[in-house]
């Protein structure tokens, strides 16, 4: 027989911070309500030309949910990442977080204050053409002013020195945002000593990260 003692933080008296959560609504931008309305249609009936493929296969027909659902998480996110010919636009996400990073940004300017990005979407991939990482780093630095240098990606760190040299700059103040995916830049990275803000572009599609 096994005996599992289960005890939550709260019953062991850890101390941890209030946890400050807001949740953003973004209302769709145009481009996007025109696309759900496809999405509806192609969940009726399967017509994938409605969002610019070719017909379902016999396999595909049967994981017609799935696709709508995979069309869905990428069109929340940003339009561009179904098509990169799609417009930016001043309401879409990617839009708003830049301006809320900013804010953050010289809020806590005096106190070098970090903020993390979380997209487990639209990563960065060197030459692997828009990523929504890039995109908000672009208007970060064009749009208000920010050092690209310290606006940083977990992905640009291919070896345990890089990723540690940034996670020392993180906690020095010298990198001042640092965008990553879920399993990257989650549990484990201890690069929070002047964190002032999380900011989370997408919701984990893993079980365990959604609880």
């Amino acid at each position: 027989n096994e005996i599992t003692d289960y005890r939550t933080a709260e019953d062991v008296g850890v101390d941890r911070p209030a946890k400050n959560e807001i949740l953003h609504h973004i209302p769709p931008t145009p481009e996007q309500e025109d696309f759900i309305q496809k999405l509806m249609q192609f969940a009726k009936t399967g017509d994938a030309t409605l969002l610019g493929r070719l017909p379902l296969s016999e396999t595909e027909e049967k994981a017609k949910m799935l696709i709508a659902t995979d069309y869905a998480r990428k069109m929340a996110l940003d339009m561009r990442m179904i098509d990169p010919n799609y417009e930016d636009h001043p309401d879409n996400k990617a839009s708003h977080c830049a301006k809320m990073i900013a804010e953050y940004y010289q809020k806590y300017d005096a106190q070098k204050g970090t903020q993390f990005v979380f997209s487990d979407l639209g990563t960065y991939q060197p030459g692997d053409g828009w990523n929504v990482y890039s995109e908000i780093k672009r208007k970060l630095t064009e749009d208000y002013g920010i050092p690209p240098s310290e606006v940083r990606f977990i992905q640009e760190c291919k070896t345990d020195k890089a990723r540690k040299a940034v996670i020392d700059a993180m906690n020095a103040g010298t990198v001042r945002v640092l965008f990553g995916s879920t399993s990257m830049l989650g549990t484990g990275v201890n690069a929070q000593k002047r964190c002032v803000a999380i900011h989370h572009l997408d919701t984990p599609w893993v079980r365990h990260e959604v609880a």
